[in-house]
């Protein structure tokens, strides 16, 4: 091997280290969020035009179905903080933690709402159909996932995975049934 073969395998050498260095220095991960199964538990919360079901996720925030008279289903996802904004996202059925099995489930696609009340921050929303595949999601036992990638550097581009439980729900599920229910036959009775 003469000097320059060597001088020309030193720099591939080095330039594969650097890359490397590079490559191990970024971000390339994802964050997850759930809720323990020991603090689990869902809240319904009943008025007259709307019904709420709700989950607080530890680190994160909050999930709530939320059904308005006249509307359909919305499933949202809130974070307590200002972060990045969003520029991918989805949310799909993911099995509960304790069952190590992959499921096919369809990506719905995701909205972001912006803040309500002027006091909120935004959220990640499903509507309708959607909305309704994640309440069958968790009455099957699955846990519904937001998954996301936020405006963030090259280096930093984590993907982050934000579940809810199935642990507890059959308990507030019923309830918010008869609170939809409600609202739907007082819509029917609306007299003009």
């Amino acid at each position: 091997m003469d000097k320059n073969d060597r001088v020309m395998n030193m720099k591939l050498f080095s330039g594969l280290i650097v890359l490397l260095l590079i490559v191990s220095t970024a971000k390339a991960y994802a964050e997850f969020y759930e809720v323990p199964m020991m603090d689990a538990k869902w809240d319904v919360e009943s008025g007259q035009s709307e019904c709420l079901l709700k989950q607080t996720v530890p680190n994160y925030g909050v999930a709530v179905f939320s059904h308005r008279s006249g509307a359909a289903l919305k499933f949202s996802l809130q974070e307590r903080r200002v972060k990045a904004d969003i520029i991918k996202a989805n949310v799909i059925e993911a099995t509960a933690p304790w069952i190590h099995n992959e499921l096919a489930s369809p990506n719905h696609a995701v909205y972001l709402d912006g803040a309500a009340h002027g006091r909120d921050f935004d959220r990640l929303s499903v509507y309708g159909n959607a909305a309704e595949d994640m309440l069958d999601a968790l009455l099957r036992g699955n846990a519904p996932t937001f998954v996301y990638v936020r405006a963030s550097t090259v280096l930093d581009m984590r993907e982050i995975r934000v579940s809810v439980s199935p642990i507890k729900f059959l308990e507030s599920y019923d309830d918010f049934v008869q609170c939809r229910e409600k609202l739907l036959h007082s819509r029917s009775r609306v007299v003009y």
